[in-house]
């Protein structure tokens, strides 16, 4: 099992290398893994712009924007200096800041700290307060819930990162809306199903694989089958290709934009179920590429949808 102790010390030299500062352009985005908080930051802002179409305010734009930016990425950092010992032991993840010795592990917690509870406040001060629970929700199911409680427990952890997941998107929504309703669920349970296209197909190529068993994170193809994996990420495919089309429907957007959300989900579906008949690492990388643009593309169709 990882041991938190096992961690290189910070010596002088090593933060003389980072140019003396905790924070350089360069270790700052690898510590809050800038792809997924850019990401989840897009979920989220353009849920509102989707909502909010043609009454969109500015500034509860940047304010959601800067609120889900300090949360997200305060959120990061602590799960950073968590999971810090597996990070460690993975071939994948041994560089990042905090295993190689880049970083202080009690800045990056201050850092965190100080980001996620700005990120919260902001959205309480600024936005609404149910859109200031949810985030905090957000932080609590990502932190508590998944890396502190279930992460290193069971194959199903992955479930409440999705929901950690899927709150930006439904906080976006609330900022209009100033109540949850049945698209902004949908929403969330888009990204939640979503999940598992990204991680776990991540999770079945090869050398990942072998880090989890070395971690021994129980990652779903760690502790089942390849062939149970593969069923849960069709699965999840299929979900998320189905709720895509219920959010189009509800949010009565251009016919033309429906159809091609609905392609977009048959090309996932169709890759995974490809997958499961024939399983082979290129298709499972296809699917691993193709999960990110499909959200992407999903919310970025819904707006456009709202727009014509």
């Amino acid at each position: 099992m990882a041991n938190p102790e096992q961690f290189p010390v910070i010596t002088e030299e090593k933060v003389k290398n980072t140019d003396n500062r905790f924070l350089s352009l360069r270790l700052y985005l690898g510590l809050i893994k800038e792809k997924q908080t850019i990401l989840l930051v897009f979920t989220s802002v353009l849920a509102y712009l989707i909502s909010a179409y043609p009454t969109i305010s500015l500034s509860d734009s940047l304010w959601l924007l800067f609120s889900i930016f300090l949360a997200v990425s305060g959120t990061t950092l602590l799960n950073m200096y968590i999971d810090r010992d597996i990070d460690k032991i993975m071939e994948r993840t041994k560089d990042r800041a905090l295993p190689s010795g880049k970083a202080s592990p009690l800045s990056v917690v201050g850092h965190g700290i100080l980001y996620t509870v700005s990120g919260i406040l902001f959205a309480g001060v600024f936005l609404n307060i149910t859109v200031m629970i949810i985030i905090f929700l957000g932080f609590f199911f990502d932190i508590v819930i998944y890396s502190m409680w279930l992460k290193r427990r069971t194959r199903f952890s992955i479930i409440f990162g999705g929901i950690a997941g899927g709150l930006p998107a439904i906080a976006g929504r609330v900022v209009f809306t100033g109540q949850i309703d049945l698209i902004g669920i949908l929403m969330g349970i888009f990204i939640l199903s979503w999940i598992p296209l990204h991680i776990l197909t991540l999770a079945l190529l090869p050398k990942t694989l072998e880090d989890y068993k070395n971690a021994e994170v129980p990652m779903w193809p760690v502790v089942r089958s390849k062939k149970e994996t593969i069923i849960v990420i069709t699965i999840s495919a299929l979900i998320s290709s189905l709720t895509t089309i219920a959010i189009s429907i509800l949010l009565n957007i251009y016919i033309v934009i429906t159809i091609v959300v609905v392609f977009a989900g048959l090309i996932i579906i169709g890759l995974s179920i490809m997958n499961l008949i024939k399983p082979t690492e290129k298709t499972t990388k296809l699917i691993f590429m193709s999960a990110s643009l499909f959200m992407v593309i999903a919310f970025l169709l819904w707006f456009i949808g709202k727009v014509i």
